[in-house]
């Protein structure tokens, strides 16, 4: 009769390897998961941002435009409704800071300094979708100091993002991404 050998009883060695794996394979998936969420977070705020931004540089190029009264393409005048009544005379002095800064009073009102461009000129036409609800803003101060001879405005302009809700009648304060530019202008 041949020797046979009985079989070794097994340790579980192997149980315990593929759990562990199972384990450190489960937490790269959930890792690589949670990172392609935050990326598509970090895209979508970007692209806000960038809208924002577009949108607040726009507003600012034209009450530039209009202080300066650039004619248009076809060389003609152009017709801006920005007017001198929508320019604030400041003087220079450190006792009295810019209007522009006060953004409870001058900004987000219902008696507003601030200029509104229509939302035709940052909207595409034609589009049934419109990317901005709350148009942007500009306000133009004059400074004066005696003796100068020359005009100097500060331009500060403001953008509003695609979801921040058009103004309502109180003119509350905007809720979303907004972006500030701000531009310094002399002339003759």
């Amino acid at each position: 009769m041949p020797l046979t050998r009985l079989p070794r009883p097994q340790d579980g060695v192997v149980l315990i390897i593929a759990l562990i794996l199972l384990v450190v394979i489960s937490l790269l998936a959930v890792t690589s998961v949670r990172n392609a969420g935050s990326t598509a977070s970090v895209s979508g705020n970007v692209r806000t941002t960038e809208l924002a931004t577009q949108a607040a540089e726009i507003a600012l190029r034209y009450c530039e435009d209009s202080i300066l009264q650039v004619p248009d393409s076809d060389g003609g005048q152009p017709t801006y409704t920005l007017n001198g009544r929508n320019i604030e005379q400041v003087s220079i002095s450190p006792d009295t800071p810019p209007k522009w800064q006060d953004t409870a009073n001058n900004w987000d009102s219902a008696s507003t300094k601030a200029f509104a461009l229509s939302l035709d000129l940052v909207n595409q036409a034609g589009m049934s979708d419109k990317t901005y609800k709350r148009p942007p803003e500009c306000m133009v101060e004059r400074l004066s100091t005696t003796g100068d001879t020359t005009s100097s405005f500060v331009v500060t302009a403001r953008g509003f993002g695609p979801e921040v809700v058009e103004a309502d009648a109180s003119r509350s304060r905007p809720v979303g991404s907004e972006v500030w530019l701000q531009s310094h202008i002399r002339s003759q």
